[in-house]
């Protein structure tokens, strides 16, 4: 079992909330400082989620247990389902996110995308990856966030959030999302 990461550093883009950061991918040689997502962590805040198509928290923690030893919940996002964290805050200084997943089969993908507002109010959607099936609970690799340069455009300082969409036959599970406020490699 892996322990709890140590707390870093606090960082806030200008104009964003200062938030605290982890380490909860340095098992793994990531050693950049991330913030959680809103309930990111499927735990307290999972009613934060916008749930549909029969995605719903579970019982059952990513097993590395990076968030506590007490995580029990993750998010089960069946074929044809999706999920929406809440609004978030990043700049320019975001530049990937990452977070644990796994799936019931070896085939089929997981979509992720960026959510912002557009013109006119409008709600854009922009990929930033695909992540393949792996039957396994493991890290997913670094996604670059790509919006955050729009960011310095509005005072560094823009709302987002993460939507989650299985591609195919195979369900996932997912826990533990988390932001890359700053590169500190």
């Amino acid at each position: 079992m892996i322990t709890a990461p140590a707390q870093a550093a606090t960082t806030a883009a200008p104009g964003c909330p200062v938030k605290p950061t982890v380490q909860p991918f340095a098992p793994w040689q990531d050693l950049a400082a991330y913030v959680l997502a809103p309930g990111g962590d499927l735990e307290q805040n999972r009613s934060t989620w916008t749930l549909a198509g029969g995605a719903a928290a579970v019982e059952g923690n990513e097993p590395f247990q990076v968030g506590a030893a007490t995580d029990h919940t993750s998010l089960s996002l069946p074929a044809g389902s999706s999920a929406t964290t809440d609004q978030m805050c990043i700049g320019i200084e975001h530049k990937t996110m990452r977070f644990f997943a796994k799936a019931n089969t070896s085939s089929g993908s997981l979509r992720v995308e960026v959510l912002l507002a557009g013109r006119r109010g409008r709600t854009r959607a922009v990929s930033i990856g695909t992540i393949q099936a792996g039957t396994s609970w493991a890290p997913t690799a670094e996604l670059p966030m790509i919006v955050n340069k729009l960011a310095p455009q509005q005072g560094n300082a823009i709302q987002v959030a993460f939507r989650f969409t299985p591609r195919g036959s195979a369900s996932w599970t997912i826990d533990d999302v988390y932001v890359d406020p700053y590169r500190s490699r």
